[in-house]
């Protein structure tokens, strides 16, 4: 069974060769505080950008942002159409990328319409922003677009969107990201972290409950017992799997692949971790270098873009400190005690 068959979840394991071991206590090197932002330089911009992490709000909203550019192109979620583009057995990453360009004209159920006008549009579109209708539902339905709708040429110049910036979100893509990181250098990843109570508190409210708590909890279970088998001193950290609950399951692994992620980031070029709580109120400042490690100019109008989106999100960002029990705050301080995750929130 390859990657791409297995749950979202399983995919937090840390595969071989890629652990973060419980006595690694090495700060992200490109946090976003410590980076030293570049020049954005347009002729080496990169094809390709991955936006990834453990849930749908926070990567959803960088998405958003990054769709602020009028030269990217963004797609949610592309596995939906093309699963082996979060296959981590990857023998050549050549092919993966060009499987990722491909994926770009193609419309997905759950894309959304260009935030802004985009320089791959044909005129008349630009002017009456008509591409809406191509993701329509409806429209999608009616026509055959959905899955697998490709822009048609009447809406947008074909030598134009092949070379606008791809950019994919790909969740729980935990396996492939430590490849990306250890084995590529210029495909820029950009590393979403919400704080665990968020994602604990959208997690048990949302996923939780469309999921039998049985095989929900055998499920985490089996994740942190594989982790566990990986790395072991990560046992001594969090205790026997036996004696967790479903709340400590879930947290426990995914401290250890958020730790992963920024261990290896560490020591990537392109790589950045941006926390969605500090974003939401700070997004003008910190989009700064994600702009610039992807070779995008920062303009005016994208600042406009973004102050009025930043409005909207911090209702988001900060709704879990008031609805998720004290005594799972307590587990998530203890938790987030010496990991490296716990350094950048």
């Amino acid at each position: 069974m390859s990657f791409a068959d297995r749950s979202a979840d399983v995919d937090l394991i840390a595969p071989p060769g890629a652990e973060m071991t419980a006595a690694d206590t090495t700060p992200s090197k490109h946090s976003v505080v410590e980076r030293i932002i570049p020049e954005p330089d347009p002729a080496t911009r990169p094809k390709l950008v991955v936006v990834t992490c453990a849930g749908r709000s926070e990567s959803k909203w960088m998405l958003r942002l990054m769709d602020f550019h009028p030269q990217t192109l963004c797609r949610n979620e592309p596995d939906r159409m093309t699963p082996a583009i979060k296959d981590a057995s990857v023998s050549d990453w050549a092919e993966w990328e060009h499987l990722g360009m491909s994926i770009g004209p193609r419309i997905g159920f759950v894309d959304r319409p260009p935030a802004m006008p985009k320089d791959y549009m044909r005129g008349w579109v630009k002017a009456t922003r008509a591409d809406k209708l191509l993701y329509a539902h409806r429209f999608q339905k009616l026509t055959g677009r959905y899955p697998e709708g490709r822009h048609p040429g009447l809406f947008y110049n074909a030598e134009r969107i092949a070379e606008a910036q791809r950019v994919l979100k790909l969740i729980n893509a935990r396996h492939l990201v430590c490849r990306l990181l250890t084995e590529t250098d210029h495909i820029p990843i950009i590393h979403m972290v919400r704080h665990p109570g968020g994602m604990l508190n959208s997690w048990l409210n949302r996923f939780a409950p469309t999921k039998g708590e049985s095989d929900l909890i055998n499920t985490q279970r089996q994740i942190l017992r594989r982790i566990h088998e990986s790395d072991p001193a990560y046992e001594r950290i969090t205790g026997p799997t036996d004696s967790l609950d479903l709340a400590e399951l879930k947290l426990w692994s995914w401290r250890h692949a958020q730790d992963s992620i920024l261990r290896l980031g560490a020591a990537h070029p392109r790589y950045i971790s941006i926390v969605f709580e500090q974003l939401s109120s700070n997004a003008l400042e910190l989009m700064a270098p994600v702009y610039a490690m992807c070779g995008l100019e920062y303009t005016d109008a994208m600042r406009e873009l973004i102050r009025a989106e930043t409005s909207r999100s911090k209702d988001i960002a900060g709704a879990w400190k008031d609805r998720l029990p004290r005594e799972y705050v307590e587990l998530v301080e203890r938790v987030l005690e010496s990991s490296l995750v716990g350094r950048i929130l």
